[in-house]
């Protein structure tokens, strides 16, 4: 957000692209405040950013989203930096908006605990390729790529009884010169002569359900 112009301006800037008066814009930005369910919504659209704790910012940035009613909402990491009351709160707000404004939601995170919350179909990506995809049940009730079944057996459970988390040996390969083959291959329990050389194309493991490893090809 910019630091230097009040929030209801930031909001009502995108809205009067579409040649509305500013005066209807900037109503408009007090009702998209309501919606993201900003308190006292009179006052705070007078707010600049550094005035507003940081869930406040945040709805306030969704309400900028939705300003022109979009097809598709990219949100990227949209609750890091928040406490898990805030986080709830945001993810409740983008669900009831989605229901309400009939928008898409593309969300991008490494939580898995958002994933299962607010997720229908998962994308799960390594090394900026896809390797598996599929809706939510399949995804956590069969997770078929190495990297998938490994990261959800490296989460933190309350109930767990050994000692250490499990881990994903090695590191996330250089872009710039990418592994041949599979991009997962060096990290991969499960890796063989073939995954070192041929990258692996997609394969279907249940309707819907697809996975890009050798193991299954």
């Amino acid at each position: 957000m910019n630091p230097v112009y009040k929030i209801g301006y930031q909001i009502s800037e995108a809205i009067v692209l579409d040649r509305v008066a500013k005066e209807v814009a900037w109503r408009k930005a007090l009702e998209i405040l309501k919606k993201v369910k900003i308190p006292d919504a009179e006052e705070r659209i007078e707010s600049y950013p550094h005035e507003l704790s940081g869930g406040m910012r945040q709805r306030t940035m969704i309400g900028m989203m939705i300003s022109r009613n979009p097809s598709l909402i990219i949100a990227d990491e949209p609750t890091t930096a928040l406490d898990v009351t805030i986080q709830a709160q945001i993810l409740d707000l983008l669900l009831e908006l989605k229901e309400e404004v009939g928008t898409s939601i593309l969300i991008i995170t490494h939580d898995f605990g958002i994933v299962s919350e607010i997720a229908d179909k998962i994308a799960v990506m390594y090394a900026g390729k896809i390797v598996e995809t599929g809706d939510v049940y399949q995804i956590f009730e069969n997770p078929s790529h190495p990297y998938t079944l490994m990261l959800i057996e490296a989460l933190p459970r309350i109930t767990k009884k050994e000692g250490r988390l499990k881990v994903i040996p090695g590191t996330v390969p250089n872009l710039i010169n990418p592994p041949s083959g599979c991009r997962f291959h060096p990290r991969c329990p499960f890796a063989t002569e073939v995954c070192s050389k041929e990258e692996p194309q997609f394969a279907k493991i249940e309707e819907g359900h697809f996975v890009a490893c050798h193991k299954w090809g």
